[in-house]
């Protein structure tokens, strides 16, 4: 088949190879941000405008109501126990 090495790290990217993961990832960007969109409340426009494959600090992701608070593991781990009903001990992340 034409493309079953195009993942090959030891061979070069031919323009037809490039052309097809172009367009799987602009599939993927379309359905990610469609998705965020859908599950943010936000209008499909303004994530579009922000799903550029920049970092975005916390604070700025909080403006932009792309996350709902900011906090550190101890403020994630709290609020996993309360939505799991669990203690505080009983989650635990994997380092």
């Amino acid at each position: 088949a034409k493309f079953k090495d195009y993942g090959d790290p030891n061979k070069l990217l031919t323009a037809d190879e490039r052309a097809l993961l172009e367009r799987d990832l602009k599939i993927y960007h379309e359905q990610f941000v469609k998705e965020v969109a859908e599950n943010r409340n936000l209008l499909v426009e303004q994530v579009t405008k922000l799903a550029d494959g920049s970092s975005m600090p916390g604070a700025l992701a909080l403006e932009n109501k792309l996350i709902d608070s900011l906090g550190d593991q101890e403020t994630a781990r709290a609020w996993f126990a309360e939505q799991l009903k669990l203690s505080l001990e009983e989650v635990i992340f994997c380092e």
